[in-house]
């Protein structure tokens, strides 16, 4: 403890605490506890009661119990519980039970979960599942199931497919597709389709979906369209969006302009555009402004323009001012009185001026080598667009999945024409 502080010193003086810990830990996490501070603390705590833990977890336990309750607790109940769990699941879980802490008893249970379902997958995943039941935390029984179906998947939908009916099994069923679409997509699809329960199916393709998108969002987005009730098609969208704009916006903006008309058009634009909007507020008002139902739209355009203008006024105020919008959406965003009078195209503050307002006929050109919007007179004032596809209309273009074909109809650039207001 007298060689400089840093990396150095925690190796060395770690390798001797761990060694005193061997043979006597008790006495060892005692002076560890005062002897260390700040990162050397941490990792003595969790490198000394992981090795009380394999002797006597009982004895540890009781140690932990008399720690202060600051965060590093947290990391050593963790720590005795990876260690714990594979050893005696059963006795583990008692003790992680009894901590009244939510913080250290939530941490614990999902670290019990993960060590204990990997030495017994059914016991552990037995009990996780009536912790599910108990507390409405489902943390512990996706850990369980998650390590099941890498191990053995078959095995894993025999157990949840056996659960009594109702909420439980709902749940457990959701919470299978998530797990399970994380190790093989294709399975958990082939699986989730024959469920005959069409909830059950509706929900565990929603599942898949968030979980594949993660890896491979196009491919989640063929899944989409073989979905029969609009509700749950939508929430799929929407999780898929929220993982697709934070992974390559561009491939989510061409997907959004192939699909026809509509609600889940809509619900695509709205959470992509969410996710858009603190990297680029421009383009995410402006997607915004290409959603079809108007009421869906021009909420969201106030929400987004109020936060805009709250953290960067100026901008958002020339958007406002170069955009179509009603006049009561203006007159909100900008927190002016609303009125009953409309904005006129291309009169003073109100015309497209420098901005691009989407026209679902002719698709914005984007230089994909540095991202700058081609068709803009001028560069806007935020500076080079993010590299996107620019909302477009629906039959402008086809889609490379199996989604229906575009209507005939294209619907009005205008919000307020598509809304019988110009």
């Amino acid at each position: 403890m007298d060689l400089p502080p840093g990396p150095k010193r925690l190796q060395i003086a770690l390798a001797a605490f761990e060694e005193w810990a061997r043979n006597y830990p008790q006495e060892a996490m005692s002076w560890g506890e005062d002897g260390f501070e700040g990162a050397e603390r941490v990792a003595a705590m969790k490198a000394g009661i992981g090795i009380w833990g394999a002797k006597d977890p009982s004895a540890a336990a009781a140690w932990v119990d008399g720690m202060a309750g600051d965060a590093s607790k947290t990391d050593t109940i963790v720590a005795l519980l990876d260690i714990w769990g594979g050893k005696d699941g059963t006795a583990a879980a008692q003790w992680a039970l009894s901590q009244m802490n939510p913080v250290f008893r939530v941490q614990g249970v999902a670290a019990l979960a993960d060590s204990w379902s990997k030495a017994n997958t059914a016991d552990a995943t037995q009990w996780a599942m009536q912790y599910l039941n108990d507390t409405q935390d489902g943390q512990a029984f996706q850990v369980a199931i998650g390590n099941w179906v890498k191990k053995d998947a078959k095995d894993a939908v025999a157990f949840v497919e056996g659960l009594p009916a109702g909420d439980g099994q709902n749940m457990a069923l959701n919470n299978l597709a998530l797990q399970w679409a994380a190790v093989d997509p294709d399975a958990a699809s082939n699986w989730a389709g024959n469920l005959t329960d069409q909830r059950q199916r509706e929900e565990a393709f929603v599942n898949i979906v968030d979980s594949w998108a993660q890896w491979q969002p196009s491919k989640a987005a063929v899944a989409i369209n073989g979905f029969t009730d609009a509700d749950t098609q939508n929430a799929a969208v929407s999780a898929l969006m929220d993982r697709w704009v934070n992974s390559d916006a561009a491939g989510a903006s061409q997907w959004i302009n192939a699909q026809p008309a509509g609600p889940m058009r809509d619900t695509a634009i709205s959470s992509f555009s969410n996710g858009l909007f603190f990297i680029d507020p421009t383009s995410s008002l402006n997607w915004t402004m290409a959603m079809q139902d108007p009421e869906q739209r021009n909420e969201q355009l106030i929400v987004l323009g109020q936060t805009w203008m709250g953290y960067d006024a100026p901008t958002a105020q020339a958007w406002v001012d170069g955009a179509n919008l009603p006049a009561d959406v203006r007159a909100q965003i900008l927190g002016l009185a609303t009125t009953d009078s409309f904005p006129t195209p291309n009169s003073p503050g109100n015309g497209p001026g420098n901005w691009i307002t989407p026209d679902p006929n002719e698709p914005v050109s984007v230089d994909f080598t540095n991202g700058l919007n081609t068709a803009a007179p001028n560069p806007s004032p935020t500076g080079p667009v993010l590299i996107l596809s620019a909302p477009t209309s629906p039959a402008a273009t086809q889609s490379s999945d199996t989604a229906p074909e575009p209507g005939a109809e294209t619907p009005s650039t205008n919000p307020d024409q598509q809304n019988g207001q110009q």
